[in-house]
């Protein structure tokens, strides 16, 4: 009897175990080959069509956005240069898996194992060469650390993948690996990038200080030395140009006014100094007689006509005496002696005598300007102007003069 019942529940127990390995092993099949939806029952739903979706469209009413229900709350910064998996977990274990009758997919890898992985990778410098599958340096794209410790551009990698259609390792060819965010590449990319920004920096700050140095100390070579003082007499010229901003056409005529003001002070001393002879007063009057200007600058009343002008036979007189030839100059002369001697003999008394007598006490001053006034009238002006030092000035061409008495 006892031996009975052992086998009777022997084979029950094969029996329940037989059992469960099919509904595990139908639980695995249905799981993977998305069969959970055949055992379904009930009526079917059957979705709305176009014209149905379109009646149940709302009208939409324009909004006014005033900014009132906008979340003020800034946003949260992501994490920069945070390695991340990019496979995704695998799915629970089901039955079968559980009891060992199908294996069990691979699980995911630890933090320790990605970092030994990566340590491997970083002992041969994988992140400082170029990426297998481009030949570029990594930059700052994203770099992808495989299981297998090799290393490639992300976006090289998924290119890779679609061309083959497998997931296997471009180096390796291992097959089913997975795969982690890395920056490694980027951090040296910005070292790099900060060693160069460095190396230029010091190189102009020495080359700055080395032309400094070369503008301040001579060399020592004397062709050197000559090219070196050419250069700095040169810039010094140049800089003394640079500075004097000026007007090159109103500099010369500065100068042209000032040449003229020191030759009017020379002329002025001279005449000063100078006395004028009687040849000379000679010619000066005849200057004077040529200009015909036979009233005073002054008081414009006529001016007495002296009677021994002394003029030469070859002067021509102009116009105000109606005459162009010396023999005209002598005849006028003449006429102008035989009048005044008339004059005196008959004693004629009238308007002409009063305006003869008047002339006659008015004397006239001939200056050495060749300028003719009446004594009176010039020596109110003299004593009316302001003198410069003490010398007077015709009021006519304003130049320094000498003055002479002419008797009529």
């Amino acid at each position: 009897m006892a031996s009975g019942y052992k086998q009777s529940q022997k084979t029950k127990e094969g029996t329940s175990s037989t059992v469960l390995a099919a509904v595990a092993l139908q639980d695995h099949l249905v799981k993977n080959l998305n069969l959970g939806g055949l055992g379904r029952t009930g009526p079917r739903q059957i979705g709305l069509g176009p014209a149905a979706k379109a009646k149940q469209k709302k009208t939409v009413r324009s909004v006014v956005d005033t900014g009132r229900n906008r979340n003020s709350k800034p946003k949260k910064e992501e994490p920069k240069d945070e390695e991340y998996n990019l496979d995704p977990k695998p799915p629970p274990l089901t039955l079968a898996q559980k009891l060992g009758l199908i294996d069990a997919p691979d699980q995911l890898l630890s933090e320790t194992d990605w970092q030994k992985a990566k340590e491997k990778s970083n002992k041969r410098d994988d992140s400082g060469m170029p990426c297998v599958i481009c030949k570029e340096d990594f930059g700052l794209k994203e770099q992808v650390l495989l299981s297998c410790t090799h290393v490639f551009h992300r976006s090289c990698l998924q290119a890779f993948e679609r061309f083959t259609g497998k997931k296997t390792c471009p180096m390796c060819r291992k097959e089913q690996y997975q795969t982690r965010v890395i920056h490694e590449g980027s951090k040296q990319h910005r070292i790099k990038c900060a060693s160069r920004i460095q190396a230029a920096w010091r190189g102009y700050v020495v080359r700055c200080w080395y032309l400094k140095f070369r503008q301040e100390v001579p060399p020592n070579d004397p062709n050197l030395k000559k090219k070196f003082y050419q250069e700095k007499l040169s810039s010094i010229t140049d800089r003394m140009i640079r500075s004097c901003d000026f007007n090159l056409n109103q500099f010369l005529s500065e100068i042209d006014q000032s040449l003229e003001a020191s030759r009017n002070v020379f002329r002025s001393f001279e005449t000063s100094l100078h006395r004028i002879t009687d040849d000379e007063w000679d010619q000066i009057q005849l200057k004077a007689v040529e200009r015909g200007k036979m009233e005073c600058p002054i008081c414009l009343t006529g001016l007495a006509l002296p009677s021994d002008i002394n003029v030469p036979d070859n002067a021509k007189v102009k116009s105000v005496f109606h005459l162009t030839s010396a023999d005209n100059v002598k005849n006028t002369k003449r006429t102008s002696t035989q009048k005044l001697q008339k004059r005196e003999n008959k004693g004629v008394q009238g308007e002409g005598d009063s305006e003869a007598t008047n002339k006659e006490g008015r004397q006239t001053v001939l200056l050495s300007c060749s300028h003719v006034y009446h004594s009176t009238c010039l020596g109110m002006f003299e004593e009316l102007t302001i003198v410069e030092k003490n010398r007077h000035k015709c009021p006519v061409c304003r130049t320094a003069y000498q003055k002479k008495i002419i008797s009529v």
